[in-house]
């Protein structure tokens, strides 16, 4: 029982070890992190420092104000919008690319080099295509004969459908690539059988390719919400958060209210807020994906 015992703590430390490299930077870099927020949020803070201890008081105020929840939902609402289209986009161009085509290769590489660009590189491209009034989208529209150019950015009614436009376009590739490896994934044997019993191309479609993507899409859709979660960077820089503070989402409300109006300990309020929302969304998805 002895040598049993030595030999479990001798396999532990083993195991401490090669993650040793692991655990440090996630205790320094987040875990670390995490807990000053949480001490920051409890106190009066400005970019001086600790003021004074208030308790609750941050917590308070944020979720009996009406700004957290409106904020809120503008970051689930671009989530509905924009996971969709990401998910259909990204599977079809999978699809497209996994058939075989000529010049396949130069398709997948050039439908995935905007992942690669910074955010601040797609939203200054993406300002210049919605320019009002020297932009190619209006001046493609106004070729075609509509009459008056659409204000992408300014307008309430397409501001939205103009940042998910752009969120598409740089990380649809990312979708593709994943579904692009699920797809090869799949034995060739499947389709074959299906094609002796004369299955059309979207019975394959439907009941082999689909079924068999089933896990990669919970992955991608998981990817996906959380990312959207945390838009900053597009509506940061295309509109600022406008029209008004149409979309303004979480995280730019956070950064307005830490840098723009120096209460750093309601935005660390607000971020743990935020946090717990995400860390209960991903147990109930999680909880789900065992269920199944």
């Amino acid at each position: 029982m002895n040598k049993r015992f030595k030999k479990a703590v001798i396999t532990e430390l083993e195991a401490l070890a090669f993650l040793a490299p692991f655990l440090i930077i996630f205790c320094v870099f987040f875990l670390w992190a995490v807990m000053k927020g949480v001490y920051i949020s409890v106190h009066k803070w400005t970019i001086l420092g600790k003021v004074s201890f208030v308790g609750a008081s941050n917590y308070i105020r944020v979720l009996t104000s009406g700004a957290f929840y409106r904020y809120l939902w503008n970051s689930l609402y671009y989530v509905i919008i924009s996971t969709p289209i990401l998910i259909v986009v990204g599977l079809g161009l999978a699809l497209v690319i996994n058939a075989k085509i000529k010049g396949r290769t130069f398709y997948r590489v050039a439908y995935f080099m905007p992942y690669v660009l910074s955010v601040s590189v797609v939203s200054f491209i993406w300002l210049k295509l919605f320019d009002s009034n020297r932009g190619l989208l209006n001046v493609i529209l106004l070729a075609l004969g509509k009459k008056t150019p659409v204000n992408w950015l300014t307008d309430t009614h397409v501001v939205w459908w103009s940042i998910v436009l752009a969120s598409v376009w740089w990380g649809v590739g990312f979708v593709m690539v994943l579904y692009l490896a699920g797809l090869q994934e799949i034995p060739e044997s499947y389709y074959e059988a299906a094609s002796i019993d004369g299955a059309s191309d979207w019975q394959k479609f439907w009941y082999i390719t689909l079924p068999c993507l089933k896990g990669v899409t919970k992955v991608q859709v998981f990817f996906q919400i959380i990312a959207g979660l945390k838009l900053f960077g597009q509506t940061q820089m295309m509109t600022g958060g406008g029209p008004g503070d149409t979309t303004k989402t979480m995280v730019m409300h956070i950064y307005n209210t830490g840098f723009k109006k120096d209460q750093f300990g309601e935005a660390s309020a607000i971020s743990i807020l935020f946090c717990l929302f995400m860390l209960i969304f991903t147990i109930l998805q999680n909880q789900k994906r065992r269920e199944e």
